[in-house]
């Protein structure tokens, strides 16, 4: 009698317990949507050079977000905007790219929203621009 007493204290406790440990936890599988923005994926990011125009030639991107430029042409390009943007100062305030060879990227990450025309300074029929919301 006292071992049969002695389980049912023992199943009690287990139970007891048990829902103890499952109300103190929560669920990884919540399926509610975020608000914070979803930030965009380096595909969507990607501006390609190719028959000298810039594709495409618009690209709207989240504040802090990365633009990768891809050259697909056989011939180097470079990027220049009147706005002090990319690496290097080109001419007054405005900024360039190092050269982009054939088959080569460039990166440049945008921290302040506004758009920012680019051009590219060594075919200057190439335009394009980057929109940072």
């Amino acid at each position: 009698m006292q071992l049969k007493s002695l389980t049912v204290i023992v199943v009690l406790s287990l139970s007891v317990a048990s829902l103890l440990v499952a109300g103190c936890t929560t669920s990884t599988n919540d399926q509610t949507p975020s608000a914070s923005p979803v930030t965009s994926t380096a595909s969507q990011n990607t501006v390609v050079i190719h028959n000298y125009t810039f594709s495409p030639a618009s690209l709207t991107i989240q504040k802090g977000a990365n633009v990768i430029w891809r050259n697909n042409d056989s011939v180097d390009h470079e990027l220049y905007s009147e706005s002090p943007i990319f690496s290097s100062p080109k001419v007054g305030a405005g900024g360039s790219s190092p050269l982009i060879g054939a088959g080569g990227t460039y990166t440049y990450q945008f921290n302040t929203t506004g758009t920012y025309p680019y051009r590219c300074f060594i075919h200057s029929q190439e335009t394009g621009a980057i929109i940072v919301q």
